[in-house]
């Protein structure tokens, strides 16, 4: 399992709490004056409830259907590269216009698959998409700005990607622990100093020992840490 697979594995539980976040936040604010034609609107209510409902179900069942599709084995280039672009054109309709954390998470999806095909422009402009977004659920708000970090690990100058896995860092939360990992992947760069060596020591050792951490952050950690020469 890749680390951006990993990523989506643990957020699949996570887009499940967020779409009843929206709903809650959507049906859950009523003022006490609507009481009074209660009896007259409960039919109209309860109707709405159920359409928003059927909606976000037939978006979700849309996007699992699509990467259901994108992950099934397929040994022919041509019929899979149709199959990438018909879905992709799934995942950017949902992005458009799904209900819930459907959007999110498809606008999330589809950058990635931006990223895999080497479109690093159009992937980093999905998640800053998101980020930017102010409907988007805070979870997927900084899933994009992980996977938006990750995607500069690399850059000339890592200063403000260092700012970022900080903030992220420092917030408790799914991510958490990925953001201190990438934190640890600056400090390991060809141009890092002996001190930052010192700091992704400390900080691999904390993420091996840590029962919060995700198994994969762990086992990384771990084989990282051998090459100090000590595991974790």
């Amino acid at each position: 399992m890749t680390v951006a697979d990993e990523f989506f594995s643990q957020a699949q539980a996570e887009m499940r709490a967020a779409e009843l976040r929206a709903t809650a936040r959507r049906f859950g604010g009523v003022a006490a004056g609507v009481a009074i034609i209660a009896l007259i609107g409960v039919g109209g209510w309860q109707w709405q409830i159920h359409r928003h409902h059927q909606a976000q179900a037939e978006a979700s069942g849309r996007y699992y259907t699509a990467m259901e599709a994108l992950q099934a084995p397929q040994p022919d280039a041509a019929a899979r590269a149709s199959s990438e672009k018909t879905q992709e054109a799934v995942l950017a309709d949902l992005a458009g216009k799904a209900p819930g954390a459907t959007r999110e998470f498809a606008a999330i999806r589809l950058a990635q698959l931006h990223a895999q095909s080497g479109d690093l422009a159009a992937a980093r402009s999905g998640w800053q998409g998101v980020i930017d977004s102010r409907d988007a659920d805070p979870v997927f708000k900084a899933l994009a700005r992980l996977l938006l970090l990750n995607s500069h690990i690399d850059d000339a100058n890592p200063a403000e990607t260092r700012k970022g896995f900080e903030l992220l860092a420092a917030n408790p939360g799914p991510w958490r622990a990925f953001a201190q990992e990438g934190l640890a992947a600056l400090d390991l760069r060809a141009d890092a100093t002996p001190k930052q060596h010192d700091e992704a020591r400390s900080l691999l050792t904390g993420l091996a020992q840590s029962p919060d951490a995700p198994d994969g952050v762990r086992q990384r950690a771990s084989i990282l840490l051998q090459t100090f020469g000590g595991a974790g």
